[in-house]
């Protein structure tokens, strides 16, 4: 009998412990909420509810909430009903509370300041998120005229380097390589090894460029695809080279940050490459781009279109490109597009090029023949 108390006391133990857990936190979860938010009133937190469990996603997008933000809240209230509280906005998707205190602040708003923009009031404009991180500063930006995109896979790396031209000229293509890193499960020291070759086979460059890698956010949703989705490898690559690409300035010398991670499918977006949250080819804008005046002016006739639209293709990259396999051209042209779009938005900030990948813009702009799709 002792011996059964003994070895069911630490069970039963644990019962317990875990049944105070899940009260405790049930009760955490219902005071959190309440105590990070602003304090309203009575009042104000009446109007509030209201006005989110009473209008839909067209009349939500007239308060300071995107409308995507604004198909999740609606979504959400129609598989849980209802806000109860002012809280509740927190268990949405994408609702921080910084997010939440600008949409209840833009509630309490009176319709005329909304409309009108009244002294005192902002009136509500689009806003455009920052194409790179970390931010740029205008001394280095008028400084940089080679730029190296790198494209980072699973098993492989691919990269391109552009030289931007001077006045009217064309950018120029002097880099364009891909590497197999072979295997798909490394050990991390067979990894680094391998990924440190690579990178001193990139050519060096006043800055280098790579896309944001896929994060998770533990805070928003912990069982979404997109965590699930998150490859370990292929993260571990871009930490791999983006140390060593970032240990190429000069330690002895007060540079500023040469590495920048632009947003996802940011150049994808940019050149009407993406399907939803697919990429489609690259390879008929590679193909278009090459067909410019800058690359085969003795068969085309001259035209007025500014050659600082264009890039020039050595010959000699021209064939290469030509020489590889469907996918490898498809990953290089990934990574000539992930470079020329960082000049066009973040050197050059090419008004047409910014205006085509803002939430402000209305669409897509037309495909061009000369450059491709959405280029200045």
């Amino acid at each position: 009998m002792l011996s059964r108390r003994l070895l069911l006391g630490p069970y039963m133990g644990y019962l317990g412990l875990s049944s105070r857990l899940q009260h405790g936190a049930g009760q955490a979860e219902n005071d959190q909420p309440s105590g990070l938010l602003p304090t309203y009133s009575d009042a104000e937190r009446t109007k509030i509810l209201q006005a989110i469990n009473e209008n839909g996603v067209d009349q939500m997008t007239s308060y300071d909430i995107t409308k995507a933000r604004a198909a999740k809240l609606h979504s959400w209230k129609t598989r849980h009903g209802p806000l109860q509280d002012l809280g509740d906005i927190l268990c949405v998707e994408g609702f921080g509370l910084k997010v939440a205190t600008k949409l209840f602040k833009s509630l309490l708003e009176p319709l005329e300041s909304r409309r009108s923009g009244v002294v005192g009031k902002k009136r509500k404009v689009a806003r455009v998120a920052p194409f790179i991180t970390p931010a740029i500063d205008e001394a280095q930006r008028l400084r940089i005229i080679s730029t190296v995109g790198v494209r980072i896979g699973v098993t492989s790396v691919s990269w391109a380097r552009l030289e931007i031209g001077s006045g009217e000229a064309a950018c120029t293509l002097t880099d364009w390589h891909h590497h197999e890193l072979n295997d798909k499960k490394l050990h991390l020291s067979e990894l680094t090894r391998r990924c440190l070759y690579v990178s001193h086979q990139i050519p060096q460059a006043d800055c280098y460029v790579l896309e944001s890698p896929q994060m998770a956010q533990a805070s928003s949703n912990p069982g979404s695809i997109d965590q699930q989705n998150v490859n370990i490898q292929k993260a571990q690559v871009a930490a791999i080279m983006s140390y060593s690409l970032m240990s190429r300035s000069d330690a002895e010398e007060d540079k500023a940050n040469s590495l920048f991670f632009m947003r996802r499918f940011l150049s994808a977006r940019l050149f009407n490459h993406l399907v939803g949250t697919e990429r489609v080819s690259s390879e008929d804008t590679i193909l278009a781009m090459m067909r410019t005046h800058s690359n085969v002016k003795d068969e085309l006739p001259s035209t007025e279109r500014s050659l600082r639209n264009e890039v020039h293709f050595p010959a000699d990259l021209r064939h290469a490109f030509s020489q590889q396999e469907r996918y490898q051209r498809e990953l290089l042209g990934q990574a000539f597009l992930l470079s020329l779009a960082f000049t066009r938005l973040v050197l050059l900030q090419d008004p047409q090029s910014i205006d085509s990948v803002s939430r402000s813009s209305k669409g897509s702009l037309p495909v061009d023949e000369g450059c491709g799709a959405g280029v200045v």
